[in-house]
C-alpha cells in the first residue's frame, strides 16, 4: 500500500463518453445527408423521367401512351386526320390557336387545337396543363380526348361538336 494511489478514471470515462457522442453524431449526420441527397436525386430523376416519357420524338409511331384517360397522338396521325391542317378544315380561331376538324383512323370526328406558340411553355409545364385540362369535368364542358407534343408543335384533341361552339350559340 505504500505509495499507490487510487486510480481516478473519471477523466478517461468522460473522454470515452465524448468520443462516443462524437461517433454517434457523425453517423447521424452522415445518414441524414445521405438520405436528403437520395431524396433529391429521386425527385430529380422522377421529373426527368416523366418529361422524357411525354416527349415525342421525330420517329412516328402509333403510341397508345397517355396521361390517365388521355391518348397521346403522333403528329403524323393528326396531320392525316386534318388533311395536313388544311384551311378548309378550320372550324375556329382564338387567342391560343387555330381549331381544325379532323377524322381519326377509327372514324371518330375530333377538333384539333393547334397552339399558336409551342415555345411558350416547356414540356413539363405543357404536361401539367394537359393533366389539369384532362381533369376538368362538367356537363357544359368538352372533355379533352388527347394531346400531341413534338419539339415544334403542341396540340390538344377534343371530341368534335357538330352544332358549333358555345360562343356561336351565345351570339346566334
Amino acid at each position: 500500500m505504500g505509495g499507490s494511489k487510487p486510480v481516478n478514471d473519471t477523466g478517461s470515462s468522460s473522454q470515452t463518453v465524448r468520443s462516443h457522442r462524437h461517433t454517434v453524431l457523425s453517423i447521424v449526420i452522415g445518414f441524414s445527408c445521405t438520405f436528403v441527397i437520395s431524396v433529391m436525386l429521386l425527385v430529380y430523376w422522377l421529373r426527368w423521367y416523366k418529361s422524357r416519357i411525354l416527349y415525342s420524338s421525330y420517329v412516328e409511331q402509333d403510341c397508345e401512351f397517355g396521361i390517365g384517360h388521355l391518348k397521346r397522338f403522333s403528329f403524323r396521325e393528326l396531320q392525316i386526320a386534318t388533311g395536313n391542317f388544311t384551311s378548309k378544315n378550320i372550324v375556329g380561331q382564338g387567342g391560343f390557336g387555330v381549331v381544325y376538324k379532323g377524322c381519326l383512323a377509327n372514324k371518330m370526328l375530333v377538333a384539333v387545337k393547334r397552339l399558336k406558340d409551342p415555345n411558350y411553355t416547356g414540356e413539363v409545364q405543357f404536361q401539367t396543363e394537359v393533366e389539369m385540362i384532362g381533369l376538368a369535368v362538367h356537363r357544359n364542358l368538352l372533355r379533352l380526348y388527347g394531346f400531341c407534343m413534338t419539339p415544334d408543335e403542341r396540340l390538344l384533341v377534343y371530341p368534335f361538336m357538330p352544332n358549333g361552339s358555345v360562343a356561336d350559340r351565345l351570339r346566334g
